[in-house]
């Protein structure tokens, strides 16, 4: 930003000592030129004022009539530009001109290639983040009218993720279609096409009709995304446009409610034009944001200037109502087909010689697609006749690459997602080709050592390929993941590849000794891998423990019918392999499925037997856990003295225990319970024995809960030097992020402390972070236990029915009867106001 300041301003020295300046020196001018907010220019030169590389003065500007703000380079600041120009000027700028041609050029070299003249800084403003420079869209008019804008409030557009449209056919009636939908009032309009018709591309060439004329806002859905992102995004071009309300609501809000959300954002766009563009629509699967954009296309109905929102999607499905309760229309439905014939002809450039016969032929056969058109452009022959469109790509496309372009396709295709040219180097294959295919259009380059291939090329050559074609490839993929999955990303792919090549006992190994591991970083679709391993074929205890592992993350989901199927396999399973060891988890963990269900005395006597096994094993981490639980039932019973029998075992086990450090979890647990019971000076002695332990250790996270502990100890008896200085610890471990249970549990812990010392807000932000943080990974039982803290620590009484409500509504999806009791409990004393 400095940069281009210095190197805007290097271009106006000789007007230090003007008495007029040109508008360029005002601070509206240096927003102008360097593409920031007008408000945002003070705080940007404030260090170059403080360096003495510029000095600020009053003084008349071109086209304005009072004095204004003017700014001018030092001596030392003209020094400083002239360096910052030496060391840019070779930055490389890829240029594409006006007749379709691209030329590569440096940032001091470019004006020869430009077809009109540009000063550097505006070469960097209209560059792109990739150092590509597209001048077809713009005029020597257009940038003088960038530069030269007087106003304070701009159109502001957001278009982070928006792909560079290369080629262009077509389209200009479904275009003007849209456009004037658009210009007409403010509406909705949904766009969908299948995979590769283009849609990418018409909302780039909308992007471009608008641009000047409305404020916008491109947002690519993604398939992980949760609601907040999108949301997010949509808050920060709103906050740029001059409105922060909808920022705000997010920051208070861990879970938005769709009809406010939708309020607030139609409420910001009345009044100025503007434009959203949502593509891959088809993506999202969160209810909350198609609720809340099914929302904002009602309300647009009402808005007061010309708003519009555009849906781009592959699913034809209606997403937003097509009218509102009185019969208005707030939305309009207009499918993606393929280009018309002319643009198909257009299209097929390489073909001099085409018969109508052909060219009917190709356009019939393609239907118009224009990935498959120009595929056929780029090779593929035009007089072949085949009865479908895959039978055409697969032989007159497909068959017509070399066998090493077919290698390195395959080896692309396989790949779940962008693979580094190191991945595909282990492979034996001629990397050269990877330019070809690329030129061919059936490569693409996420970057500079990164490739992937479209969907519908994946879809086509897998399809292609036999069984044994395809396991040698997931062969391949399992070789350079084997040496390459230290992230928990990779190691899914790993064990992804390895379920596809039939190789079960390295799968079942990792998915029985890793998979928990995953599902605490938030991998969930560990229950994806597991659905596809053949149960019966596993021997032994194998099966036993992956359902236990699946039972486990479907529990973590809510679906608690479902765990108990799985859960009860395993134990049946591990009972017949008689593997102890197992069953006793197991049982362990269906008391907790069974004291979500609402049947405590269950619970309670599963983890009984559970108990025995852990005994006979001589397994004292399994018997602390398993004692701390049955305390923790026993409370809910109101039988006290029955519970601190039991944490007085987990005490016994811990003072005779040839290694109670293994135990430290344990122990932490038997803390929170005793501060809970109000047993302060044996919560003292155990959370300062576990923050002792932990300390120095590589268990970061174990740490952070310890010090969450001993925080909310100091917080009970008003330390609260002390109990902040242990929180910020802990805030600062969750920062580093990891193991997304652990930073749920421990949010949670760090809530209760600011609770206890009586921190309120502090309190409800701790809970609604550790909400965000659930809702984002699916911890449906998490979700209700954070909505019932905030129904009980929330002041406003509105507020903590609506998080209670929510709380009974979770925990009735679930069948989580006895946390729906505690939660009408709740109901019922926010009601008498206690």
């Amino acid at each position: 930003m400095q940069e281009r300041i210095l190197l805007h301003l290097r271009d106006y020295v000789d007007y230090k000592s003007s008495v007029e300046v040109p508008f360029a020196l005002s601070q509206m001018g240096i927003a102008n030129a360097v593409a920031i907010a007008r408000s945002n220019v003070p705080r940007a030169i404030a260090s170059l004022k403080d360096s003495g590389l510029l000095v600020e003065r009053q003084a008349h500007v071109s086209g304005v009539a009072r004095k204004r703000k003017a700014y001018f380079l030092t001596d030392t600041g003209i020094t400083g530009a002239e360096e910052t120009w030496q060391r840019l000027r070779t930055h490389p700028v890829h240029c594409l001109l006006e007749d379709g041609s691209s030329k590569r050029s440096e940032l001091g070299m470019v004006h020869e290639i430009l077809p009109f003249p540009m000063r550097p800084v505006d070469v960097i403003r209209y560059m792109d983040d990739n150092g590509v420079l597209d001048v077809r869209g713009l005029s020597p008019d257009l940038v003088d009218r960038d530069l030269s804008k007087h106003v304070e409030k701009q159109l502001v557009t957001s278009f982070a993720d928006l792909p560079r449209v290369r080629h262009f056919y077509g389209r200009e009636r479904e275009l003007d279609h849209i456009v004037s939908l658009l210009d007409a009032r403010a509406t909705t309009l949904l766009v969908p096409g299948i995979a590769g018709i283009g849609k990418t591309t018409v909302a780039g060439k909308l992007v471009e009709r608008f641009t000047h004329r409305r404020n916008m806002l491109y947002h690519r859905c993604q398939d992980w995304e949760s609601a907040r992102a999108c949301l997010e995004s949509i808050a920060e071009w709103l906050a740029n446009m001059g409105d922060a309300s909808f920022s705000d609501y997010l920051a208070a809000t861990p879970v938005p409610q769709p009809s406010d959300a939708a309020r607030l954002i139609v409420d910001a766009l009345s009044g100025t034009p503007s434009l959203l563009i949502l593509d891959d629509y088809h993506k999202v699967s969160d209810a909350v944001l198609h609720q809340t954009i099914q929302a904002v296309a009602l309300n647009l109905i009402e808005a007061e200037d010309l708003v519009g929102l555009v849906l781009f999607s592959r699913s034809f499905k209606p997403v937003v109502a097509a009218k509102d309760a009185e019969g208005r229309i707030s939305s309009f439905v207009l499918p993606l087909d393929g280009l018309d014939p002319d643009a198909t002809r257009q299209l097929l450039s390489s073909f001099e010689d085409l018969s109508d016969e052909q060219w009917l032929h190709i356009h019939g056969l393609s239907r118009g697609h224009p990935l498959v058109l120009e595929l056929i452009n780029r090779g593929a022959s035009a007089g072949a006749y085949h009865e479908s469109l895959e039978t055409y790509v697969s032989v007159e496309i497909f068959s017509k690459l070399t066998a090493e372009e077919k290698r390195v396709l395959a080896a692309l295709s396989v790949f779940r997602e962008s693979v580094s040219i190191d991945a595909l180097g282990q492979q034996d294959l001629d990397l050269d080709v990877l330019d070809s295919l690329v030129d061919q259009g059936l490569a693409r380059q996420a970057d500079t050592s990164t490739f992937d291939v479209h969907d519908l090329i994946r879809e086509f050559l897998l399809r292609s390929l036999d069984q044994q074609q395809r396991q040698d490839l997931h062969r391949r993929c399992i070789a350079w993941y084997a040496e390459h999955h230290a992230t928990a990303e990779q190691l899914v792919e790993y064990i992804h590849h390895l379920i596809e090549c039939e190789e079960l006992e390295e799968a079942v190994h990792l998915l029985t000794n890793e998979g928990r591991g995953l599902v605490s970083k938030g991998h969930m679709e560990v229950l994806t891998l597991l659905e596809r391993v053949p149960f019966a074929e596993l021997e032994g205890s194998e099966g036993a423990r992956l359902h236990q592992l699946s039972g486990e993350v479907l529990a973590l989901q809510g679906r608690l019918d479902e765990a108990q199927t799985a859960l009860h396999s395993a134990l049946e399973g591990a009972v017949d392999a008689k593997d102890q060891r197992t069953a006793s988890e197991v049982r362990s963990t269906l008391a907790d499925v069974s004291l979500k269900q609402g049947r405590p005395d269950e619970a309670l006597d599963l983890h009984r037997e559970a108990l025995k096994g852990f005994i006979s094993l001589e397994d004292e981490q399994g018997a602390t856990r398993t004692y701390n639980n049955m305390g923790y039932l026993l409370r809910r019973k109101s039988d006290q003295k029955a519970a601190l029998d039991a944490y007085a075992q987990v005490e016994t086990i811990l003072a005779t225990s040839a290694d109670p450090d293994a135990l430290v979890g344990s122990r932490i647990s038997l803390a929170r319970a005793f501060l809970d019971l109000g047993e302060v000076d044996r919560a003292r002695d155990h959370a300062i024995k576990a923050f002792e332990t932990t300390n120095g250790d590589d268990e970061a996270m174990l740490h952070a809960r310890a010090q969450a502990v001993l925080g909310r100890f100091y917080a009970k008896v008003k330390d609260t030097e002390l109990a902040l200085h242990h929180y910020s610890s802990a805030v600062e471990a969750l920062s580093h992020g990891g193991d997304v249970l652990a930073t749920v549990e421990i949010s949670i812990l760090l809530g209760e402390v600011h609770e206890d010392g009586g921190r309120v807000d502090e309190a409800t932000e701790q809970y609604r972070q550790a909400l965000v943080i659930a809702e984002a990974n699916d911890l449906r039982m998490q979700i209700g236990e954070l909505l019932s803290k905030l129904g009980g620590v929330t002041p406003d009484k509105q507020r903590r029915m609506e998080y209670l409500q929510r709380a009974l509504t979770v925990f009735r999806e679930l069948g989580a009867k006895t946390r729906m009791r505690d939660v009408q409990a709740q109901v019922h004393a926010a009601v008498m106001n206690r």
